[in-house]
């Protein structure tokens, strides 16, 4: 691949407070919307797909209540982990981590234990 020179201008950041603030903001919108839909307030349309693709027996019971259970609670993690990508996705959550939680992680892996007392750091 070879050498790449530096762009002759770095490009801004956006600032700490700006960056953070939108990603809380973007995680309590993604909450909100997850609390509307669970507690049925914009309705059941949002269940169509799983009435589509599973079978009646499996939503009410017939096939045991384990099944029921497990089909709802697949579903709504299924739609919650689209909401939390959204959510990641506008609130910009790789850059807060690249920013904040990266350069710690690395630093606590890179951290060497003093010397013993009467050795030479410099051996």
């Amino acid at each position: 691949m070879g050498h790449q020179p530096r762009p002759e201008k770095e490009p801004e950041l956006v600032p700490g407070r700006q960056l953070v603030s939108g990603a809380l903001i973007a995680l309590v919108a993604a909450w909100f919307v997850w609390s509307l839909l669970y507690n049925r307030y914009l309705g059941l349309w949002w269940l169509v797909p799983l009435e589509l693709v599973t079978p009646h027996s499996w939503r009410f019971g017939q096939a045991g209540e384990t099944t029921t259970v497990l089909v709802y609670y697949g579903y709504y993690a299924l739609i919650d982990g689209g909401l939390l990508f959204a959510a990641s996705r506008f609130g910009r959550w790789p850059d807060v981590w690249r920013r904040y939680a990266a350069p710690h992680l690395r630093r606590r892996g890179t951290e060497q234990a003093p010397p013993a007392p009467g050795e030479d750091p410099a051996e």
